[in-house]
């Protein structure tokens, strides 16, 4: 569980689409990497600096085996060691960005499984991690964090300021000029520059699985959400817009839309394939959430490579199953661009993991609204509802904040608020933010729940103001761990049983079982200390004289948490 303290001073409205400051040229700040025994791999990356006026210095030639995989001594030696030679020539500090030219490989393999050879290099001095795939906790440091559903964003940041904050990483946007055919990706970088001469133009198009309302901002529902604020952002920057909310494919039966002249695009989701439903503008951005949406870049029918061939000119997607949340999160993503940022900082800011699946196709300097978008102004406040934490244990205390981007009127704002499913949690009726104030803090007591990610909306509204956001709460007993997880009959191991918050004054017993006491056993209880969320236990073994799985069980407040323990003999 992420879990973030908030403060009303600390709410920014990022929903507002203000004008970015302006930025200097990032030209130079840019590594162009080609494979010196591809042609027009050379040829492409030329082509990219002369248009984008790159210095010489900050090309770099990579020789590899082949131009779509490798496994990772390849990489280590052919192209981590000589592009780490040629940071350190033009200037690890000064550089931002790196992009691969057509025919240089993407795909990395470890162990057997494919990941975005890309995604490697933006940590290529293993400062956000060692050399290894990322785990899920493991969130980069330039991710923005945010709450969809209840319209909450950290600020952006462009990343040479985040580069300039202390304690920063050296870790780049990492991007790559690549299609079916070297005037494809060619052409990626003339659709940018027609697009920046002329405005982009044209509608915002957004699949959604069912309208959003409707779904917990969790799990499968977090998609939808982002899509759906991806959505907004697009309609408040004044783009028209067309909406698909069947859960079928964008185009597809049973709401055979299309989608022409389309600007930008956000969707799900149809596993390695493309719907040709699109005709895309010059300068066309579109993010579609699918797990192998970018399985193949240059070929196959996966979405990225098709999206490439007909007309778009930046996308992003994965090369293999990244997890729903650690796809590029496409609201993020719109509401940076439309705020003045790039491609290549507001894809990396909202891109939960480095170090694993994703790959970015375009030219990240290119910004499409480099004055920022500016919002008809509104008549009524824009709200957010703020959860802190989003995700917490039952039986708990946690809070929530409700703010508006304008001083409350003379009578101040009352907000009704409710929850569903009730009985979960117990909040005020009514909550007021008082005349002059921008906000108001509530508690939340959640009660005890037996399931992992039990999740109930907190609804609050108030005149023409509403706003939901998904609390998440997750039982006090956390999954058993059993070291080791396989024995020999008379030897022992241990057990360890966590809890999500401390144990309180009086401690917390966990009731202990085996599914076969002849042959494991274990002590009735456990008790956790005050204060403490770890308990180990003791496993005996006795004699066996064949295998044997036993179950061990650990029970505390009506939920149980088992592991299995093979013994042999």
């Amino acid at each position: 569980m992420v879990k973030k303290t908030v403060s009303i001073a600390a709410l920014l409205f990022a929903t507002a689409l203000l004008a970015h400051a302006a930025v200097p040229p990032l030209n130079d700040r840019v590594l162009v990497v080609y494979n010196a025994g591809a042609r027009e791999s050379r040829g492409v990356a030329d082509y990219y600096m002369t248009k984008r006026d790159i210095p010489a210095a900050n090309s770099c030639a990579i020789k590899v085996s082949s131009p779509e995989a490798i496994d990772a001594v390849e990489f280590e030696s052919r192209v981590k060691a000589p592009l780490r030679k040629c940071l350190d020539a033009v200037g690890k500090e000064k550089i931002l960005y790196i992009v691969f030219s057509y025919q240089t490989p993407f795909d990395l393999t470890i162990n057997g499984q494919n990941y975005a050879l890309d995604s490697f290099v933006a940590d290529i001095w293993d400062e956000y991690l060692p050399f290894r795939p990322a785990a899920q906790a493991e969130i980069q440091p330039y991710f923005g964090q945010a709450q969809s559903e209840g319209n909450l964003y950290q600020p952006f940041i462009p990343l040479s300021g985040y580069r300039e904050s202390s304690g920063a990483r050296h870790i780049y946007s990492v991007w790559r000029l690549d299609a079916q055919t070297p005037a494809l990706a060619k052409g990626l970088v003339d659709k940018v520059l027609f697009a920046e001469a002329h405005g982009l133009s044209g509608k915002g198009c957004f699949d959604l699985s069912a309208p959003a309302p409707a779904l917990f901002d969790y799990s499968y529902g977090g998609g939808n959400w982002d899509i759906y604020q991806a959505e907004q952002f697009a309609r408040r920057a004044g783009f028209p817009i067309v909406e698909d909310t069947h859960e079928q494919e964008f185009g597809t039966a049973p709401a055979p839309l299309r989608c022409d002249d389309a600007a930008l695009y956000a969707g799900w989701y149809s596993l390695n394939h493309y719907n040709d439903a699109f005709t895309w503008d010059p300068g066309a951005i579109g993010i579609h959430l699918d797990s192998a949406s970018a399985l193949n870049p240059r070929a196959g029918p996966n979405w990225v490579a098709n999206a490439l061939l007909k007309g778009i000119t930046v996308t992003s997607g994965a090369v293999a199953e990244p997890f729903l949340d650690n796809l590029p999160h496409p609201d993020r993503i719109f509401l940076y661009l439309f705020q003045g940022a790039n491609v290549g900082d507001a894809v990396l800011r909202g891109t939960r993991l480095l170090k694993w699946m994703i790959l970015n196709i375009g030219d990240p300097l290119y910004r499409p609204f480099p004055n920022g978008v500016h919002a008809a102004p509104s008549s009524s406040p824009d709200l957010i509802l703020a959860l802190a934490p989003q995700e917490t244990v039952g039986d708990s205390e946690s809070a929530a904040i409700i703010a508006i981007d304008r001083p409350a009127p003379e009578n101040g704002l009352n907000f009704s608020v409710r929850t569903d499913p009730p009985g979960l949690v117990d909040v005020p009726k009514t909550v007021l933010i008082p005349a002059g104030s921008r906000g108001v803090k509530f508690a939340i007591h959640s009660h005890a729940v037996q399931n992992d990610g039990t999740t109930v909306h907190i609804f609050v509204s108030a005149d023409r103001l509403t706003r939901s956001n998904t609390l998440v709460l997750f039982p006090i007993l956390a999954p058993l761990a059993l070291s080791p997880a396989t024995i020999h009959g008379r030897s022992s191991a241990s057990g360890t049983v966590l809890l999500r918050h401390p144990a309180p004054s009086e401690g917390m017993t966990v009731a202990l079982s085996s599914s076969n006491p002849s042959v494991v056993s274990l002590p009735p209880e456990i008790k956790v200390p005050a204060g403490q969320r770890t308990a180990t236990f003791e496993i005996a073994a006795h004699a066996v004289t064949s295998q044997n799985s036993i179950a061990i069980t650990a029970s505390c407040q009506g939920v149980a948490r088992t592991a299995n323990l093979t013994v042999v003999p």
